[in-house]
């Protein structure tokens, strides 16, 4: 083979393998929205003008320790504002690099949209020329499911109900310096759930709340039967899974949920429903028993009248 061709080809390799290296470096893009509601600038606008100041300024800061970036450039109808928020369990340095990749992606899919919006897995950055701080923002909203669909809708529903009531509550009563939490409940023995919350730490403990309040309502619209689920929005996002899917840090909370315990006691004989359809149970004289040992529910059933008819067979 000639040898210049050996090169050229070992080139392409090079740069094939650098490439896929770099994608696969950068956090899993989501979602963008370019807003047609504030309409387009035109080239070379004062708007144009300093949007590209402002965006600019993005890629020149530090990188901050809470995740969250706030910029403004201009003033009157012509100013830019723009924020960029980063999941609260990711490094600064893989923060940083999410929002100044998202800087150069939103403008590159919405190239004259005054309004535009952009999320990742890792960070979310939006723009626009009204005010963002203090605004708790649900539109626009976008979804994303994960896995299959759960075998039992109503027992896992209300654990994740659960979960997710007291990760609204946790995130809302951060400080300006984070509105995060994360957290996971057991649904069985077999089974876990895990689950994320987070506000832009502008908000106020009510407009964060009222945000994932939001979220929350709209997961059982678009996709109540999924093992996971994601909602983003501009002012907050919630994530849930059967798979941790994030970094523990001190925002963590677990709990126990209903298999906490090694034995548990509920007192009436449709408690069954309580729990998963596959699960074993001792029930006798309208009280359910489960126990759980060597992570195994193990079956006993007492019944009175077959026992009895089988006495009176005998």
């Amino acid at each position: 083979m000639d040898l210049s061709w050996q090169l050229f080809s070992s080139s392409l390799v090079t740069a094939f393998l650098l490439t896929l290296t770099l994608a696969q470096q950068q956090p899993p893009y989501l979602y963008h929205y370019c807003s047609e509601t504030e309409g387009n600038f035109t080239r070379n606008s004062t708007y144009e003008t300093n949007l590209n100041r402002l965006l600019s300024s993005f890629s020149r800061s530090r990188a901050h320790e809470n995740g969250f970036y706030n910029f403004s450039s201009g003033q009157g109808s012509n100013i830019a504002n723009a924020i960029a928020l980063c999941r609260g369990d990711v490094s600064s340095s893989d923060c940083f690099d999410c929002v100044n990749n998202a800087n150069t992606e939103l403008r590159d899919r919405c190239p004259n949209q005054i309004e535009a919006s952009i999320w990742f897995d890792y960070c979310m950055f939006r723009y626009t020329n009204h005010s963002i701080l203090g605004r708790a923002e649900t539109d626009p909203a976008f979804f994303i499911w994960y896995g299959d669909n759960v075998t039992n809708v109503e027992v896992f529903n209300r654990a994740l109900g659960s979960l997710l009531e007291s990760l609204r509550n946790k995130a809302s009563s951060g400080t300006s310096l984070g509105k995060f939490a994360t957290g996971s409940t057991r649904v069985s023995p077999f089974r876990t759930i895990y689950a994320l919350a987070q506000c832009t730490p502008d908000l106020t403990l009510n407009g964060c709340s009222s945000c994932l309040s939001s979220g929350i309502v709209y997961i059982p619209q678009c996709c109540g039967r999924k093992q996971g689920v994601r909602v983003g929005m501009l002012s907050c996002n919630i994530r849930f899974d059967i798979e941790r899917f994030y970094n523990l840090t001190a925002a963590d909370t677990t709990t126990t949920g209903t298999f906490s315990s090694l034995f548990c006691f509920i007192k009436s004989p449709s408690c069954i429903q309580r729990f998963l359809s596959n699960n074993y149970y001792h029930m006798h004289l309208g009280y359910c028993f489960c126990s759980i040992s060597h992570f195994r529910l193990h079956l006993h059933y007492f019944k009175v009248e077959e026992a009895k008819a089988e006495n009176s067979k005998a």
